[in-house]
């Protein structure tokens, strides 16, 4: 699910189980957060993920937030990229 800058602000006082920042290209980050055990994305007014560019930037605009858990997720491994199978191991998870 997917939820605007606008609609979460209504939620200022509720707790944040999880903040997720999904590397994406290991240029931007796209913040997956969890709300009532939901998780949601979070998007512009069209429907559009935010993109930060750099995961201060994004723990930044979760500053006034209650948030319990921050992790960085990286970009997987490459190895679908050179004709190895896709291993649909465990991942990676980095704490900040």
């Amino acid at each position: 699910m997917q939820m605007t800058e606008l609609e979460l602000r209504s939620h200022k006082h509720d707790t944040i189980s999880s903040l997720e920042l999904v590397s994406m290209e290991g240029r931007y980050y796209m913040a997956r957060f969890y709300l009532d055990g939901q998780g949601y994305v979070l998007s512009d007014p069209y429907e559009k993920a935010v993109l930060f560019t750099g995961a201060a930037a994004a723990r930044d605009f979760f500053r006034d937030f209650h948030v319990e858990n921050v992790e960085i997720i990286p970009p997987t491994g490459t190895d679908e990229m050179i004709g190895m199978p896709d291993c649909h191991g465990e991942t990676m998870r980095v704490p900040l």
